[in-house]
């Protein structure tokens, strides 16, 4: 039985002493509570900071047996949300029945982070409480590309979605945007913090302590180019928009011509395309390991020689910061991407891979085919594309940035009592 995220409504972190800690409720009824942004980069880094905080969040999926309680992990106590009986109960009813649980949180910060969230952060800022809305996506071109929307319907829905942008900007405290294009989109908010989205780093882990990271961008990857047992990789959504059509190209042409695999990692969208990694010319040529954790995640990459990132669309995702470009250039991968202005600034800037139109197979195959046959400039590539991500790319500043937003937010006494 799924716990009732009102049954553990008690305010977590309690402490009797004089000095209170702060407590940050985080709230997801669409990420899992696992999400790299949502649980690894702020959750942790706050608990690090010496917040008590609390994440509501969907453990449903999950193949652990604490996904029907509450738990801690890393100092982040875990409630996890009932699953909904489908879109419209989560975006309605899932959404109110966490008012009265949340509100007995007492905390200092609400963080909130989908969309449909909105009205219910709103509702707690009308409680006078303190409360962030993190903007992922720029929610109105998203709008555009959701399959689920039938094609006729999504400009009216990306409109409505306009008017929710506005709320979000002038009902809360402060919005933060996860990369200048989703800044853009919330340009009205009454406050506007942007924490990008960029890789954890060894150095940027809270829980590694001081002496993690240093001199990170001069340290070579923990497998050599040349051993490297792993030939293409991509890690992230499987879908028609996400240039599984190309990718595949890559394992036909590519992959056959240099006897290289095609490793994927993440979740097929919508899970019916898998059924195409079973076309005889593929056969042999695709590692699918399906849905990963973070730490085999970066072992997978960081065994892989080439990493791809041939997303076609929606036109605003052209402006959007690739996160898996900097997780690959992290782990010394050379890199083909789609030949967006942005991407491509950023790789030819770092000397760090090529771009390539995504619903060209032939050529993405091409690219993919001269990094195998050049596995000097391919390393060379890796190097200086891991230098560039440890020196401008890596989360730890973003970090910082958080936690002085939060501590902006905190009462005076709170703030005075320090919490790093």
């Amino acid at each position: 039985m799924t716990a009732n995220p009102a049954s553990d409504a008690r305010p977590v972190g309690t402490h009797t002493g004089a000095v209170r800690r702060p407590r940050a409720v985080h709230v997801s009824t669409v990420h899992a509570a696992t999400d790299i942004r949502i649980f690894h980069k702020q959750c942790r880094t706050l608990a690090a900071a010496g917040y008590d905080v609390v994440l509501y969040a969907r453990t449903d999926h999950l193949q652990d047996p604490r996904a029907d309680r509450p738990y801690e992990q890393d100092g982040v106590r875990v409630v996890p949300v009932p699953p909904p009986s489908g879109r419209a109960a989560r975006m309605t009813v899932g959404v109110w029945r966490l008012f009265r649980p949340l509100l007995a949180q007492a905390a200092d910060v609400y963080h909130f982070h989908d969309p449909e969230l909105v009205p219910l952060a709103t509702a707690l800022r009308l409680c006078g409480r303190n409360v962030v809305f993190d903007a992922h996506e720029p929610l109105p071109a998203q709008i555009l590309a959701k399959p689920w929307i039938p094609p006729r319907l999504r400009p009216v829905v990306a409109g409505a979605t306009r008017l929710l942008v506005r709320l979000a900007g002038q009902g809360v405290t402060v919005v933060v945007a996860a990369s200048p294009l989703v800044e853009s989109v919330y340009a009205g908010a009454r406050r506007m913090v942007v924490v990008n989205n960029f890789p954890i780093l060894p150095g940027d882990d809270p829980t590694a302590g001081p002496a993690g990271g240093q001199d990170n961008a001069e340290c070579p990857p923990e497998i050599p180019y040349d051993r490297r047992p792993r030939g293409i990789v991509y890690v992230g959504g499987l879908s028609d928009l996400r240039g599984l059509s190309a990718m595949l190209d890559v394992a036909r042409i590519a992959g056959t011509r240099h006897g290289e695999r095609l490793t994927l990692i993440g979740a097929f969208v919508p899970p019916e395309l898998e059924a195409r990694l079973a076309e005889p010319e593929l056969a042999g040529l695709i590692d699918y390991v399906g849905v990963q954790p973070p730490k085999r995640v970066r072992e997978l990459l960081g065994e892989s020689r080439v990493g791809l990132i041939l997303q076609v669309g929606p036109e605003a995702y052209k402006w959007n910061l690739p996160t898996k470009m900097f997780e690959y250039m992290a782990e010394g991968l050379p890199v083909v991407a789609s030949h967006f202005p942005l991407w491509k600034q950023i790789l030819d800037e770092a000397e760090a891979g090529v771009t390539v139109d995504p619903q060209d197979g032939q050529a993405a195959a091409e690219a993919v085919s001269r990094l195998l046959s050049d596995p000097v400039e391919a390393a060379a590539m890796g190097r200086r594309g891991r230098k560039a991500v440890y020196e401008r790319y890596s989360f730890g500043p973003e970090a910082a940035k958080l936690l002085a937003l939060y501590d902006s937010l905190l009462p005076g006494d709170v703030r005075a009592a320090g919490t790093r």
